[in-house]
């Protein structure tokens, strides 16, 4: 099966980012762009949605570990949200990171 690139959006009115797809090397420093730009350099709250990536390798959970230690440090927090069963929530809970599960989808 081909990983679908990654890709991100940003819902303005509830603050929420978006990402689906593969987070990986390649993805990296976009990924770690699109939370600093929507976090105003970690000075503003965020969701992060990762219910639809499917790749998120140890690069990744670098990235959104410092992101969330910036703005823990500059008093705003970085909510993440996962998918129940994926693969972003067993990583995140083998990292120890915090993060909202949310319901697993049920495959068509």
């Amino acid at each position: 099966m081909e990983e679908k690139p990654y890709a991100a959006s940003y819902d303005a009115d509830q603050h929420v980012l978006y990402v689906a797809g593969s987070v990986d090397e390649l993805a990296g420093a976009v990924f770690r762009e699109d939370l600093a730009k929507h976090t105003e350099q970690h000075t503003k709250a965020l969701v992060v949605d990762l219910s639809g990536v499917e790749f998120f390798p140890s690069l990744a959970v670098g990235v959104l570990a410092v992101a969330m230690r910036q703005s823990r440090e500059a008093g705003a927090e970085i909510e993440v949200r996962a998918r129940e069963g994926g693969i972003v929530a067993r990583v995140l809970t083998i990292c120890a990171l915090p993060y909202t599960e949310l319901p697993a989808t049920n495959p068509v």
